[in-house]
């Protein structure tokens, strides 16, 4: 499941927000699909990949190694944050349950990626999450929190046909520190998303043969189905899911 992230922060070994779906609705939904979600090893994977891309790029740019020194600055600062931006939590909740819906429909249907119906379900779920994001955008309002209280703002002004997108404040906890504002641009966030997923729809209808097996995720012990397993891991309890249990030894 491709999301994109951000990586001149890490470059700099500059904190990122790392923004958690709500792992209490989401285990609800993995319950209903009878499937078992290892959180731990899912973030795992996805910053390994992050942290590799960011590798490449560094060297392709600079010629130079990306010290690991940098790398542990980022991670370490970046899960010192923590805040609360309800948009965000709602919107990559729905994306990880669009991701799991499809991957229980083809466990259940025993449906592969050689399988012409893996082809039409993987478009439909690029063609859901697509959507959604277009009309997140369109809606035109995020909402925020800060000091306790919640409002609404835009994700951009328009004048005369262009986007202008708009700064956004938000209030950080830093676990070492006092809290403090920090500004990003949510726009961007949701733009990237419908990039990502317009291009994974457009190399679909192209007829794109090289798709990922969905039995990676049962191979490395990420998703799999609760009925198969003889006992519970507690690890894969989602509502008491840290970030914090995340080990950077694992990452570098």
């Amino acid at each position: 499941m491709p999301i994109p992230m951000r990586i001149d922060r890490l470059f700099k070994g500059e904190s990122t927000f790392f923004i958690l779906p709500d792992m209490i609705k989401l285990n609800r939904l993995i319950n209903e699909l009878d499937l078992v979600l290892n959180m731990k090893s899912f973030l795992l994977a996805g910053i390994k990949n992050l942290i590799n891309f960011a590798k490449n790029k560094y060297k392709e740019k600079t010629f130079l190694t990306l010290k690991p020194e940098t790398i542990t600055r980022w991670f370490e600062k970046s899960i010192e944050l923590k805040t609360n931006i309800p948009s965000l939590t709602d919107d990559f909740t729905f994306l990880f349950s669009e991701f799991l819906r499809f991957y229980a429909y083809c466990e259940n249907q025993g449906i592969d990626s050689k399988n012409e119906e893996y082809h039409s379900e993987l478009l439909k779920y690029c063609e859901n999450v697509f959507i959604y994001f277009k009309e997140r955008i369109e809606q035109n309002k995020f909402e925020i929190e800060n000091k306790n209280t919640k409002r609404i703002v835009q994700l951009y002004k328009e004048k005369k046909d262009q986007y202008y997108p708009e700064i956004v404040t938000v209030e950080v906890n830093n676990l070492k520190s006092k809290k403090k504002k920090m500004n990003f641009v949510p726009y961007l966030i949701y733009d990237d998303i419908l990039d990502v997923f317009s291009y994974n729809k457009k190399l679909l209808h192209e007829g794109f043969k090289n798709k990922i097996n969905l039995k990676i995720w049962s191979v490395n012990g990420i998703i799999y189905k609760r009925s198969n397993i003889e006992k519970f891991n507690p690890e894969c309890d989602l509502t008491k899911f840290k970030l914090e249990i995340i080990d950077l030894e694992h990452l570098l």
